[in-house]
């Protein structure tokens, strides 16, 4: 999958009746940019997270400061819960390490971390990256782990901006202009 991935998505592609295949093959190119515009912004506002917990961290002098911004990096790539979840942590050691005015310190800065991601970064960043609506991420990510747990809250929001850029795509006139049989067609190989 890693070494030839042109090569199975042309063979997927050949699946199709030949008079889809231009189609499919847009929908897909358009789904692939979607999953990597989303996988590039989630990075980045995981990163800004870590680097503001783990800076206020570092700042309270608390010693396990790095290993907390890591935490809340992997943290953040579960929408909605996993800065809030690790976030808790990162003030529960401050609490442990220092006593409850770091611990106050250290939610206060959480809380403003979160704060500026998820009202300024989050919607500006992900607005561009992929065009779901918040209503459609949270029913997302719910549905996601009602099925699978963390994991299908992990991914339920990436499965849902590529079906919405597949299916918005199928839908438009832009696809409906592609001609229907044509030597162009991406072939099976096959």
């Amino acid at each position: 999958f890693l070494k030839e991935p042109l090569t199975i998505w042309n063979w997927i592609v050949g699946l199709f009746p030949r008079t889809a295949r231009k189609r499919v093959f847009e929908a897909g190119r358009r789904g692939a940019q979607s999953l990597s515009s989303y996988t590039h912004t989630q990075v980045l506002v995981a990163l800004v997270d870590a680097i503001g917990i783990a800076a206020v961290a570092y700042f309270l002098k608390v010693s396990l400061w790095l290993p907390l911004g890591v935490l809340v990096f992997l943290g953040s790539f579960i929408p909605i819960v996993g800065a809030v979840v690790t976030g808790a942590i990162a003030s529960l050691v401050a609490l442990v390490e220092h006593g409850p005015q770091a611990m106050l310190i250290m939610l206060i800065g959480v809380l403003v971390v979160q704060q500026v991601e998820s009202h300024v970064l989050q919607p500006f960043l992900m607005g561009h990256a992929v065009s779901l609506h918040p209503l459609a991420v949270l029913l997302a990510v719910a549905a996601g782990s009602m099925v699978a747990g963390i994991l299908g809250a992990l991914f339920a929001v990436p499965v849902a901006a590529v079906t919405n850029t597949v299916v918005r795509y199928l839908n438009s006139p832009e696809a409906a202009d592609v001609p229907d049989a044509s030597e162009d067609a991406p072939d099976s190989g096959a």
